[in-house]
C-alpha cells in the first residue's frame, strides 16, 4: 500500500497465472469470466463526484479518458475502490486491442479528445478492494455479491456475467463471441494486490480444452 487518492488506499491490481482449465473434479471451485483483454486499471472514488484511473504500475492515466471522466455521475456517491479494464470496442462491438493501443498511445489534449469522440471507451468492472472499508479478506463470493448490488451498469460501465462451476460452457460461449479467453477465479480467493496468483487463471483460446493443473506465467 501506497499513496492516498483523497484518503482512500492505494493498491495494485491481482494479476491471474496463464493455465489450463481446471479439471471436472475442481471446476465447481472457480467461477469463470470472460477475458477481455483490456488495460487493467483501478478506479478510486472518493464519494465526492470524482474519479481516478490508476494502471497497473501506478500512473495516473485519468487524464487520457475524458469520455469517462466527464460529465460526472458516471458512478453513483460512492468511496470505493474498484478493479477492472478499459476496453474500446470495434464495429461489432467486440473489444478491440487495435483501437484501445491508439488511444493508450496518446497524450496531447486534442489528439486524446479526437480519439475519445471516433473510439469511445467502455469499464468493465469485475472486483471490488474498498467499499466504505477495505474489503480485500474477503472471499470472492463475497466481494462478487458487493459488486453485483451496485448499480454500476450504463453505456459506458459494466459489470460483466460470472459462470459458476460452469468451465466448458463458460469458454466455449467465450469464444463463440469472439472473445480471447477466459479467467477462473478460485471462490474462496481473497483479493492479493500486486501479487500473481494461482487463484486466477487465465485460459486463452488458444488452450486446448482439456484437464490438467494451472501454469504459472512468467
Amino acid at each position: 500500500m501506497g499513496g492516498f487518492v483523497s484518503g482512500l488506499p492505494m493498491w495494485s491490481p491481482m494479476r491471474s497465472s496463464i493455465g489450463v482449465l481446471p479439471g471436472p473434479a475442481a471446476e465447481a471451485e472457480y467461477a469463470y469470466e470472460t477475458w477481455w483483454n483490456g488495460a487493467r486499471v483501478l478506479v478510486y472514488l472518493p464519494n465526492d463526484g470524482g474519479m481516478r484511473l490508476v494502471n497497473a504500475v501506478g500512473l495516473d492515466i485519468t487524464d487520457g479518458y475524458p469520455d469517462l471522466t466527464s460529465p460526472t455521475g458516471l458512478f453513483p456517491p460512492l468511496q470505493a475502490v474498484l478493479d477492472g479494464e478499459i476496453i474500446t470496442l470495434d464495429a461489432a462491438g467486440r473489444p478491440s486491442v487495435e483501437r484501445l493501443q491508439q488511444r493508450m498511445s496518446l497524450h496531447h489534449p486534442h489528439a486524446v479528445a479526437q480519439a475519445a469522440a471516433e473510439f469511445p471507451a467502455r469499464l468493465v468492472i469485475c472486483d471490488v478492494l474498498y467499499l466504505w472499508q477495505p474489503v480485500l479478506h474477503q472471499p470472492y463470493t463475497a466481494r462478487r455479491a458487493l459488486l453485483d448490488d451496485l448499480p454500476l451498469n450504463s453505456d459506458r460501465v459494466m459489470v460483466p456475467a460470472a459462470w459458476p462451476a460452469m468451465a466448458r460452457e463458460a469458454f466455449r460461449q467465450a469464444r463463440a463471441e469472439g472473445f480471447d479467453g477466459i479467467t477462473a477465479k478460485r471462490l474462496s480467493s481473497p483479493y492479493l494486490p500486486g501479487r500473481r496468483t494461482r487463484d486466477w487463471i487465465t485460459i486463452k483460446h488458444t488452450t486446448p480444452i482439456g484437464d490438467g493443473a494451472p501454469e504459472e506465467s512468467g
